[in-house]
């Protein structure tokens, strides 16, 4: 509940915190510092390394290849691959009676789902931010499934 509720904090809540902190500067003292150069410059990078020489740095990695093109054949290949997959997966479907199918899940039932694997998650040690992130973008599909069904009952 903790991540759902962090992920709907907007930016401007955020920024009116830190300006009721303090934190807030107008244009002109931003502009009045100077900013500290992050990126070396050819003349601190001569000062450091004898060497190499700078260019060779800086252009060290431009014949790689970082993108590839497909010939229409590859392209052909790649399509009639996926037909063919297609195809497998139709034929391997059986004809079954639709009584056979599980129940449809309410929105209630699937929302209790989602708090289900929140609350498990959140006792599991080294979880990715982005499980939560994927659990928060399904709660957003279940509210938007709820208020469909809302608007479609009024």
């Amino acid at each position: 509940m903790t991540d759902k509720a962090w992920r709907s904090v907007s930016v401007t809540t955020i920024s009116n915190c830190f300006k009721s902190c303090g934190f807030s500067m107008s244009q002109e003292e931003a502009s009045e510092e100077p900013l500290e150069q992050d990126m070396s410059s050819e003349a601190d990078w001569n000062k450091l390394h004898t060497e190499v020489q700078f260019e060779d740095y800086v252009t060290c990695d431009e014949g790689l290849a970082t993108t590839g093109t497909l010939t229409d054949a590859e392209i052909i290949d790649i399509v009639n691959q996926d037909i063919n997959e297609d195809n497998v997966d139709e034929n391997d479907v059986d004809h079954t009676d639709p009584a056979d199918f599980e129940p449809l899940i309410s929105n209630k039932e699937a929302r209790a789902a989602i708090n289900t694997l929140r609350s498990f998650i959140e006792r599991c040690d080294d979880i990715e931010d982005r499980v939560f992130s994927s659990l928060f973008e399904l709660e957003k599909i279940i509210d938007k499934k709820s208020a469909n069904c809302l608007n479609q009952k009024r």
